[in-house]
């Protein structure tokens, strides 16, 4: 984000000397529980890729995790995550022949847990990523084992649920100062 050092920029918002020295990013995480794990991986048995779970929108509707229980890859022994940048209007109204692009750079994780956080089934991350209409999602076909995950995992299977964490952190950026009246 350009920033004015000498004077005002454009909003009238003012950098000081001291703030030249500091950067600021955000930082947002979003817990998942994922229910009814029975269902998803007994529909996904076998080496096919299996349809997408996808969840809320999150963070101002900006993001989406998808989730498959079975990525396709390996004779079907892997889930996949991705994150998924869901255009914004004013991205898709600055988009040039309907190909859009979020601002910035992003830094984002994946953690896989049993509930109540006793189990870290695997924890991946990924930096300076950006997103567009071209690559709008990011993530691991790989992401960890069925087995591993589920099927060998008692606490998964009688909860029949396990939590899913996405934290994203923006690319980091002057803080600007709001204007005086």
């Amino acid at each position: 984000m350009p920033v004015a050092i000498d004077g005002d920029d454009k909003n009238g918002y003012t950098l000081t000397e001291k703030a030249q020295d500091v950067q600021e990013s955000i930082t947002i995480t979003f817990e998942w529980t994922l229910r009814g794990l029975k269902a998803l991986f007994d529909a996904s048995k076998g080496e096919s890729k299996s349809k997408v779970t996808k969840s809320v929108k999150f963070g101002g509707g900006k993001w989406q995790i998808l989730f498959y229980a079975n990525s396709g890859t390996e004779g079907g022994s892997f889930v996949s995550l991705y994150l998924s940048c869901e255009p914004m209007a004013h991205e898709k109204d600055n988009a040039v022949d309907g190909k859009w692009v979020r601002e910035g750079v992003f830094k984002f994780s994946f953690e896989l847990q049993s509930l109540g956080k006793a189990v870290l089934f695997n924890i991946k991350e990924a930096h300076n990523h950006s997103f567009s209409s071209k690559t709008a999602n990011w993530g691991w076909a790989q992401f960890a084992r069925r087995d591993f995950v589920y099927y060998d995992s008692t606490p998964v299977k009688e909860s029949d649920a396990f939590l899913i964490i996405c934290t994203i952190t923006s690319s980091p950026y002057h803080p600007l100062q709001a204007p005086t009246t």
